[in-house]
Parts: structure tokens; sequence; C-alpha cells
């Protein structure tokens, strides 16, 4: 504990002038005194390079984290448990860092809930379980964990783990897309491109995906390109439909560059021939 504390102490003076809103100093002292929450918050700023002053210091977080999890806190629980699992600033341990997951998932975090549902799912350091992980991010979700709530409306959606339910997939996906999730605002458009979980809004569907296309989206983007070229929910516009999908291509989306090569010879044929 006295080896972090002075390693700490070295690096304050350099990195305090960046940390207007993080008081490292105060942090510290509220450490010291044995402060579990701020020992945590100490870690997370270490991880995540002080909001991108600095290079991510995942050793020095690891420190704080395992003192503040034997201090009783759960959030350094999950973070050690992400942090073993993806070997960041240590050797990768996925077995372990589930285990930590799954203590903190019983302590009620709802980021070690997320992240202990997806293990299940994916098989990762446990027999794989969709019924589990749909329990864990159901738990998640109820916190409003907007990823959690994301992949829980896919089980329902797909019937994994959990009885099929589009509606309840619908309503999921809105609760995440309100949040900000893209992947969410995505598969929320196209319920209602569709009409699947709710009443059909082609209209809606492309707001949505204009919306999320705008943030990073590729998937709303080739989404915008079929919707350019069908004419639904939008006026029929080919030239519109190729510029997405050729940008959708650019960020590498493969389905998106078949659907450019094919608009691309459509808009060929459609150009006025040269007279013989």
């Amino acid at each position: 504990m006295k080896k972090i504390f002075a390693i700490i102490a070295l690096l304050v003076p350099i990195l305090a002038m960046g940390a207007e809103k993080f008081d490292l100093r105060k942090k510290i002292e509220a450490a010291q005194k044995g402060d579990a929450a701020a020992q945590n918050e100490i870690g997370e700023y270490y991880a995540d390079g002080g909001n991108g002053e600095f290079a991510p210091n995942y050793k020095i977080a690891i420190e704080w984290w395992k003192v503040a999890a034997q201090n009783g806190n759960t959030k350094a629980l999950t973070n050690l448990g992400a942090a073993l699992f993806a070997g960041n600033g240590t050797i990768a341990d996925v077995p372990q860092g589930v285990k930590l997951w799954n203590e903190a998932a019983k302590r009620g975090d709802p980021d070690a809930q997320f992240f202990l549902g997806s293990a299940y799912c994916n098989g990762t350091g446990v027999l794989r379980d969709p019924q589990t992980a749909a329990f864990w991010w159901t738990r998640s979700a109820k916190h409003g964990n907007h990823r959690a709530q994301n992949n829980l409306a896919f089980s329902y959606a797909r019937g994994e783990g959990v009885e099929k339910d589009i509606k309840k997939a619908f309503e999921l996906w809105t609760q995440s897309a309100e949040q900000g999730n893209l992947v969410a605002q995505t598969y929320l458009g196209l319920c209602y491109f569709t009409g699947d979980g709710t009443a059909k809004d082609e209209a809606k569907a492309v707001a949505i995906w204009t919306n999320a296309a705008e943030h990073g989206s590729v998937e709303s983007l080739r989404y915008l390109g079929i919707a350019n070229a069908t004419g639904r929910g939008i006026a029929k516009d080919k030239q519109k439909a190729y510029q997405c999908f050729v940008k959708a291509a650019q960020l590498g989306d493969e389905e998106s560059r078949k659907a450019a090569d094919k608009i691309r010879l459509d808009l060929s044929d459609a150009q006025p021939q040269p007279k013989k």
C-alpha cells in the first residue's frame, strides 16, 4: 500500500495540471484514509489516461483496484475482472476475470452483470448458457445499462435464453436507443421499417437511421441506402443510395460494397448513350 502511494506522489506534480475536474490530490488524501470509492476512482483515472491527458496505465490502476476491492468496493471488483479478462496491465486470466464479475454481479453492479451475461452468451471463461446470459442481462437492464438492454433485446428477438417476444425486444431497443446506443438505434429503426413489434412507420425508421448514421453507425448508413434505393420512408433517390453505400463500404461494410456495385451498374445503364 505504501509503495502505491509513493509511486503516485511522484506522478502528482505532472498530472495534476491537466486534471481540472478530477482532483487527484484530494482523491489520494481520501484514499489514504481508507476511502474505497476514492481508491477505485483513482484506478479508473489511470486506466482512462486522465481523460486522455496521458497514456493509460493499467498496472497502477490494477494496484488501486486491488486495494479498493479488499476494502469492499464492488466497482473495483468489476474493473479488476475486466483487466484480467482482457489482459490489460496484467497477464490475461479469463476464468478469474469472470469469477470477479460473478462476485460483483451478485452484489448488484450493473456493469458486472452485463459482462457476466456476455461471458455466458459467448461461452468465454464459462460454459455457454444463453439462459444465464439473459438472466444477468435482465438484472443489468433493470438498472438502466444500455448495453444489457440492447443484448437482451437480441435475446428476445431471436428467442435465445428466453421465449421469443419481438414486442419486448422493441421495448428494450427503445430504452437502449434513448441512451444513445447506436446498435439499438439501428434495430429500433428496423422495427419501425418492418413493423415488427410496433406499428410500421418507415419515415420514423429513416429519421432514426439518419441520426444514428450521423453519429457513426455504419449499419444505419447501409439501411439508409436501402431506404433511398427503394423509396421507402423517403423519396426514391438512387444517387443518394449509392453515396450511402459507398460511405458505408469505405468504413468496412461488405454488404454495402456489394450494394454500391449493383447501383453503380444501374446508374450507368440509366445514363444517355452516345449516338452512333
